[in-house]
This record gives C-alpha cells, sequence and structure tokens, in this order.
C-alpha cells in the first residue's frame, strides 16, 4: 500500500477512536426502600434475594467499570428479620453485591443512633450523606467522583431532611440534620469545580406533583434551584417512577418499595464536553420464577433459619378473642385498647394514647408467635410517658380528633374526653382528683411528625416532665399477652363525640 494511503488509514482510525473515547455509557442501577424484605413473604412481595440475581444479570451484562449501583435508604428495618438482627440483615446485602454508594433513610435510624453507627462502620467507604452528620464520629461523605467508562460521575446523598419530626427531640443530641436544599447549596460550588460529566443526586426524598407544605420532599425545589443535576435516584414514598423528566432538564427515577423492583438508567455522556447527551431508564421486576442470588443466601442462612424458628415459637399465649386492628381507635377498635393498655402496665402510668400500627390482628385460640407479634407492632418505637393536666389532655385528644383521618391518629384511653359538637374545644374527666396523671405514648407520636405541633409543645414544657422509658412497644404488648393468658377486649368508649355521645 502507498505510503500516503497507509496515513489516511491511520488519521481515519485516530479519529475513529477519538468519536468513541467523547461518548460514553454509564448504566446507574438503584435500589430503594426494600425495607429488608429479604424474602418473598406474599404474592407480589418483593425479594432481595431475587432482585439481587437481577442486578447480578446487569452487572455482568453492563460491567462493573461502566456501572453503579446505589441504595437510597429505607434498607434495614421493615420485617420481622430485621428487627431479630436490629437492622443487621439489610447491610449483608450492601456488602455481598458491593455497592457503590448507600444513603441511608430515616428508618435507618429506628433501632437507635448508636446502632446505626455499628451497621454504619463496615460500609463507611459507600455511605453518603450530606445533611445529617454525627456530633461524636468523623462526617459521612457528602459526595464523590466515580470514573465510570472514562466518565467523572459525581454522586450526592442526601437523606430525609424530616428526621427530628419522626424520631424525637433526643435524636437531636446525637447529630445534625439540615435540610437538603441547604445542604446542597454549600456543596454545589465544590462538585462543579472538579467539572463532572454528569452530575447524579441520590436522595431518601420523593418528587411529588403537588407542592409540600411541610417539606418533607424537597426534590421539586432542588431541581428548580439546581438544574445542574443531571439525575435524580429519589426513595421514601415508596412510589415507582420508571423515569420522566423533572423540572427545567432533570430526569427523574424512583423503584418503589419491598424489593420488588429494579430501577435501571442508560447514560450518554459526551466527555470532552462533559454534558449528558441522554439519560433513558426503566424499572426492572422480579417474578415468580426469577432465581435467587445463590451468594446473598449464602451470606443471609444463619438469619433465614432464625427466622423460621421465630414464626414457628409461641412468643404469648392465645387471646380469648380475636383482637382485630378495626374500627375508632378510642372507640371501638380492640387493637388500640391492647396497645394502651400494655403502654399503661409497662410504664406504670393511668393514661395511655395510642392508634394503630397495621391491619394485622391476633386470632382467638391461636398463641402467638414472634411472627405475629412483628405484624401487630412492625416499629421500633418505645414508650414516652407525660405528666398531664386534664386541659391539656383534652388539647391533645381534640388535635388528635382533628386528624382522626390520618393514619398517625391516636385515641385515648383512662380517661373519658368530649369532643363538642363543633369540634372546636374537648374536655378531660379524670379518673381520680389528681391535677396531673402521667400519659403512655409512643416515641413517634411523641415525636409528633409535623403534624400535632400542640401536642410537642406540652411535651417540651418542664413540668409535664416528658420521659423516654427506653421500653419497647412491642415488648410491651408481647409482656402484656404474657400476664393475661387468654385475654379478652372489649373497648370502651373513651372518647366521646356528637355523634356516638
Amino acid at each position: 500500500m502507498p505510503r500516503f494511503g497507509r496515513v489516511i488509514i491511520a488519521v481515519l482510525w485516530l479519529f475513529i477512536q477519538s468519536l468513541l473515547a467523547e461518548l460514553a455509557v454509564v448504566h446507574v442501577l438503584q435500589t430503594s426502600d426494600i425495607h429488608a424484605a429479604v424474602s418473598r413473604e406474599k404474592e407480589n412481595g418483593g425479594s432481595w434475594l431475587q432482585l439481587a440475581h437481577l442486578t447480578q444479570e446487569l452487572l455482568d451484562r453492563y460491567g462493573r467499570e461502566n456501572s453503579l449501583l446505589i441504595d437510597c435508604g429505607d434498607t434495614v428495618q421493615g420485617t420481622m428479620l430485621a428487627a431479630l438482627s436490629r437492622g443487621a440483615v439489610g447491610t449483608i446485602p450492601l456488602r455481598t453485591l458491593k455497592y457503590d454508594a448507600w444513603i441511608p433513610g430515616n428508618h435507618e435510624f429506628d433501632f437507635g443512633f448508636p446502632r446505626f453507627l455499628e451497621l454504619a462502620a463496615p460500609l463507611r467507604e459507600i455511605i453518603l450523606c450530606g445533611n445529617l452528620q454525627p456530633l461524636q464520629e468523623p462526617p459521612f461523605a457528602s459526595w464523590r467522583c466515580f470514573t465510570r467508562n472514562h466518565a467523572k460521575i459525581a454522586v450526592i446523598g442526601m437523606t430525609a431532611s424530616y428526621l427530628q419530626h419522626w424520631l424525637g427531640e433526643s435524636f437531636g443530641d446525637s447529630c445534625r440534620v439540615s435540610y437538603a436544599l441547604d445542604s446542597i447549596a454549600a456543596i454545589m460550588p465544590e462538585v462543579l469545580r472538579q467539572k463532572p460529566d454528569c452530575i447524579i443526586l441520590a436522595i431518601h426524598q420523593g418528587w411529588q406533583e403537588q407542592a409540600d407544605a411541610r417539606q418533607v420532599n424537597e426534590v421539586a425545589a432542588i431541581v428548580e434551584k439546581f438544574p445542574e443535576f443531571d439525575l435524580v435516584l429519589g426513595g421514601h414514598t415508596h412510589r415507582p417512577f420508571p423515569g420522566h423528566k423533572i423540572g427545567s432538564r432533570t430526569w427523574y427515577l424512583q423503584p418503589g418499595f419491598g424489593g420488588r423492583s429494579l430501577a435501571v438508567a442508560r447514560i450518554s455522556i459526551d466527555t470532552t464536553k462533559h454534558t449528558v447527551l441522554e439519560i433513558s431508564s426503566y424499572l426492572s421486576s422480579i417474578q415468580e420464577d426469577t432465581p435467587v442470588h445463590q451468594p446473598l443466601q449464602q451470606d443471609l442462612q444463619e438469619w433465614l433459619e432464625r427466622e423460621q424458628q421465630a414464626k414457628s415459637t409461641a412468643a404469648a399465649p392465645a387471646p380469648a378473642q380475636d383482637i382485630l386492628s378495626k374500627g375508632r381507635p378510642g372507640v371501638n377498635c380492640p387493637a388500640s385498647e391492647l396497645f394502651c393498655a400494655a403502654l399503661a402496665e409497662a410504664a406504670g402510668t393511668t393514661l395511655a394514647l395510642h392508634g394503630t400500627l397495621s391491619n394485622a390482628s391476633f386470632t382467638a385460640g391461636q398463641p402467638v408467635t414472634e411472627y405475629d407479634l412483628f405484624a401487630f407492632v412492625p416499629y421500633e418505637n418505645t414508650i414516652v410517658t407525660a405528666a398531664v393536666t386534664a386541659a391539656q389532655l383534652a388539647e391533645i385528644v381534640l388535635e388528635q380528633w382533628n386528624q382522626r383521618d390520618v393514619y398517625t391518629f391516636c385515641g385515648i384511653w383512662g380517661a373519658e374526653v368530649s369532643i363538642a359538637p363543633d369540634g372546636k374545644s374537648a374536655q378531660a374527666i379524670f379518673p381520680e382528683q389528681s391535677p396531673r396523671h402521667r400519659l403512655a405514648l409512643n416515641s413517634f407520636t411523641a415525636a409528633g411528625s409535623g403534624r400535632y405541633p400542640k401536642l410537642t409543645a406540652i411535651l417540651k414544657l418542664p413540668q409535664v416532665q416528658t420521659t423516654d422509658t427506653g421500653i419497647s412497644t412491642r415488648d410491651a404488648v408481647r409482656s402484656y399477652l404474657q400476664k393475661h393468658p387468654g385475654l379478652s377486649i372489649a373497648p370502651r368508649q373513651w372518647l366521646k363525640t356528637a355523634k356516638n355521645q
């Protein structure tokens, strides 16, 4: 071949190589809100064991060097297996599958902040959490740059900003939580100075169509202020989104909850111009016949065996009658009556405030297993007590009544409370003449969830002497069932309204 021809071929080859070098395709795989659903327990349920198989298949197909694997939180709590291991089972898949990033969710802290730090210790390198920082430990990384397929990808991690309203004032003694919007504003200049080819926000918050007055989910506001985000990986709201544009240019993706599906994004990047050319995405869902991930099953085997044992072992005697999670708490709900009686007995109070935590019930004549108990009490709440006056109790109950159609509604027990016909005032009658009676409620209710400002204001008063007993509500219910074999619950109408007086 003439020398001129060889030169032309060489130039063309270099030109083709340069074009190939400018275009990079990266796949981002995301899980979120799995809630320790390790194996499928009901039809259409989720299974991390099966989801891990899908994840491994895609990682093998695209190549680890061209992929990112990210979890957006609520990973360690939500099943009996999680309760038995105090969250440990939720961290095992993160290690087995070698996740690149883990963004803690609000339920990561349900076993207490010290326990979270124990679970987080071996995963420090992959935790991204810019708006929550421990006060007595080294800070978590806010963001990290990853190189995948020659592309430089910045991933910023943010958790739920509303944690204190769910976990209570004492949670703030261990860490500092700020709004994600403010935290992103602080670190974005640093991120931009690195000139990444793609910027991803992985956050334990969700996008919503309507404005969020409580600012629980800040995603819409974040992308409006920071259009630099190419992709947002959301969570917390349990809503599946295969992918759509939000804001002026940002792509949004969310896999749903419970280990049912994996979110997959394909990102085409011009590495020369540091620009994302295109993003497409979809959800890959497990099927009935999806195989399990054998290495993960092996790593979880000890806990799976403990789970089977707990399902068949009686934790408390059988009740004499069904105890149903139906009716209005404080009026005609057997489950809330049991909760209140159990909390009052465990904490030594005369009053209690509680609702229902699930649709689960206890069946007459059937011993209560740990599995049954977890279904009835699926959260890691503790018992909080407070010494309230009759006027304060009336104010607390009235505020609850005005939220009676919300899942957080709690009914009163131990004192009769009458709601005025116009629903604007209430009167409480104590069982005994005393200026104050101690009230028991769970720690989530005591935190207020942003819905009960009067309750939280009362609990902050020094004379109320609010105390977290540290007693688990699940332990209280178990103990009550054990101490009262053959239990029969006849709900008393403690709460009286114009309709039921």
